[in-house]
């Protein structure tokens, strides 16, 4: 499948917009927080000015807008998962990893101030839980933590009880975030487990090692009943999908937003 600015049009077609695009629209915020997760990940938190609340589903994205600076002559937008909860309404919090030469990432990291007001749309997309109560399996590294970040506090605050495994690979220790966080949620919740992986050589590292799609092959049993939800950069998407391909989950079972 592909997105629409890749397609080219040769004969007259029909386009159907989903029902929830419709509710996008522009929001004016202000930002409250700037937190460093790691050396190249940042946590924006956002209150919202103008509307002053937002509906979302967890999984969802805005498009943040980085305006003209230095080299940048024009406005552009970038699309970030939300990481906040929905209950959470009159906020937006955003994960988003330095990319070198990024024109939004730049400005986040070396030109947005707390106090500062910024524009974003949204909420778009269609990455969200399924309503099944099938087995899930959670696959992320690095600002993949967002959406699950979101989904996982909306499934407690709601007691959506299924069966969870979330899979968070990392490079190094250092690369890690919210694990505290996610250590007492999987001790807190007995549906939920957290496990995450270092590819790196840590020395003081106890848990799993290994890329994180080895760990996801070693730990998922074959023909496993489950639904897998992928997070991160293509090379580690597609990874991950031909591992859960070799365990028996089909593609109607596999839900992925993948960050270019």
């Amino acid at each position: 499948m592909r997105i629409a600015c890749q397609c080219k049009v040769r004969n007259d077609l029909a386009i159907a917009i989903p029902e929830a695009l419709l509710s996008a629209r522009e929001y004016r915020g202000r930002v409250e927080c700037i937190r460093d997760l790691t050396g190249d990940i940042k946590e924006l938190r956002i209150a919202l000015l103008d509307p002053q609340t937002i509906e979302f589903v967890p999984g969802q994205y805005i498009q943040l807008e980085a305006p003209a600076y230095g080299d940048n002559p024009e406005p552009v937008f970038r699309a970030y998962s939300v990481s906040s909860p929905p209950d959470d309404n009159g906020h937006v919090e955003l994960i988003i990893r330095l990319v070198p030469g990024g024109i939004c990432t730049t400005w986040v990291f070396e030109h947005l101030k707390e106090g500062d007001e910024v524009r974003l749309t949204g909420p778009y997309g269609q990455f969200r839980l399924s309503e099944t109560q099938r087995e899930m399996v959670w696959i992320a590294g690095g600002s993949g933590m967002a959406p699950f970040w979101s989904i996982v506090r909306h499934m407690k605050r709601h007691n959506i009880a299924r069966k969870t495994t979330y899979f968070f690979g990392s490079v190094r220790k250092a690369d890690l975030f919210f694990l505290d966080e996610l250590s007492a949620l999987a001790k807190e919740l007995p549906w939920f487990e957290f496990v995450p992986a270092l590819s790196g050589n840590d020395g003081d590292w106890s848990g799993e090692r290994g890329l994180i799609t080895d760990v996801v092959a070693r730990r998922v049993s074959d023909s496993a009943d489950v639904e897998a939800y992928l997070c991160g950069s293509p090379g580690m998407i597609d990874a991950a999908i031909k591992v859960l391909h070799d365990k028996g989950v089909g593609d109607d079972r596999i839900f992925y937003d993948k960050f270019a």
